[in-house]
């Protein structure tokens, strides 16, 4: 179950398409068994971004780079948490409001497109951090930088969960709101903020 790197650029791909070909983009993505358990195993696709965010992070907390980014384990393990659970919340919540979710096969190919735009979004989050950290940007307009950002990894959220659930149900904006409500609780409780 070993990440080819051609399935690794397919999956990507096929989650970034999904926001110009909706539904069409989906079977780039492997939506079987085998791909649902790589997309987890995807995550360690993060370990730059999360780097990024990293340094970003403890710029913000006053601590310099320059004395390595690794010089605060518990600082280095909240980040890493919080990569993660910023992608597994939504389908956690999911699962606890209506849990015979978690048996639908279109719960699967949710998991799998969210998991491998997870790891887009996290990329996308990591350009202004970077360029925060290395002092190209001041903190101001940095916010603007990651709130720009930050719309572009929403409407790649909707898009995942409208090509999977459709237009029509409404549930695309739900997801999204929760998503948002999910990333707001996660900075907060590892004190990203």
């Amino acid at each position: 179950m070993g990440l080819a790197a051609d399935d690794v650029a397919r999956s990507l791909r096929g989650s970034w398409r999904l926001m110009t070909r909706g539904a069409e983009a989906l079977p780039e993505l492997d939506l079987s068994r085998d791909g649902f358990w790589r997309s987890f195993a995807a995550f360690a696709l993060m370990l730059p971004a999360t780097i990024a965010m990293l340094a970003a992070v403890r710029v913000l907390a006053g601590l310099p780079n320059s004395a390595g980014l690794f010089g605060s384990p518990p600082l280095v393990a909240a980040v890493i948490a919080a990569e993660c659970l910023a992608i597994l919340a939504v389908p956690a919540l999911l699962i606890g409001l209506i849990p015979r979710l978690a048996h639908a096969s279109r719960f699967t190919s949710f998991v799998i497109a969210w998991n491998w735009a997870g790891i887009v979004s996290a990329s996308l989050m990591a350009v202004p951090a970077a360029v925060f950290a290395i002092g190209w940007s001041p903190p101001g307009l940095a916010t603007l930088q990651a709130a720009t950002f930050a719309v572009i990894v929403l409407r790649l959220r909707y898009c995942v969960a409208r090509a999977i659930f459709g237009a029509e149900s409404g549930i695309a904006m739900l997801i999204i709101m929760a998503s948002v409500v999910a990333d707001y609780g996660v900075i907060r409780i590892f004190g990203l903020i």
